[in-house]
């Protein structure tokens, strides 16, 4: 893909997430907050979304880290993976003082502090698995490959985002809006690499 198009992808998902933001900026939920947090909880899985969520956990976060930092044999990959963590986890501390948007009022599963948009959980692990994504996709694997590796972080995405809605501790929104702010991060951070080198 072309370096110009990671910047039109970062472009896209920065618009998405500000004009997510300003529904949410005064607290107010968006009208799938409510609906979606009902529908996962049809899903009688609080046991199974307990271990899921621990897989978004700082302490979890920095053995996969450490792990890529150990497999990935170019400097250059190196330094816009530790790049980008970086700023994905200053940014969404941030954020979070920014809107200052209070946790949901449904039954909290597991403990929880600090604000709640955007959620840290689905920030980092977005921010992580795409980036590991990119690498995949930009080796020397076979498509089949690369199409088999890919499977576990999305569904890790995926699983993380139902998880911190299903346990009540992220509206919906939440979600999607460090979903949206971390995949244009990502883009970002791969179109200034791409263009310095």
């Amino acid at each position: 893909m072309k370096t110009i198009y990671y910047l039109y992808i970062a472009v896209f998902f920065f618009i998405c997430f500000f004009f997510l933001s300003i529904f949410i900026i005064n607290g107010n939920t968006i009208f799938f907050d409510v609906p979606v947090y009902e529908w996962l909880q049809t899903w009688p899985r609080t046991d199974f979304f307990k271990v899921i969520t621990n897989a978004g956990e700082l302490w979890f976060l920095l053995i996969l880290i450490v792990i890529s930092l150990v497999l990935l044999r170019k400097k250059e990959q190196r330094q816009l993976f530790l790049g980008t963590m970086a700023v994905e986890a200053v940014l969404n501390v941030l954020l979070k003082y920014f809107f200052s948007r209070e946790r949901p009022g449904f039954p909290h599963l597991v403990e929880v502090s600090g604000y709640s948009f955007p959620s840290g959980h689905m920030m980092a692990v977005t921010t992580f698995s795409f980036l590991i994504l990119y690498f995949i996709w930009h080796s020397k694997m076979s498509k089949v490959k690369k199409g088999i590796f890919s499977i576990p972080f999305i569904l890790y995405v995926v699983l993380i985002g139902f998880s911190r809605i299903y346990l009540g501790v992220h509206f919906a929104s939440d979600v999607l809006g460090a979903f949206c702010l971390a995949v244009g991060l990502v883009s970002f951070f791969i179109f200034l690499s791409r263009s310095l080198k």
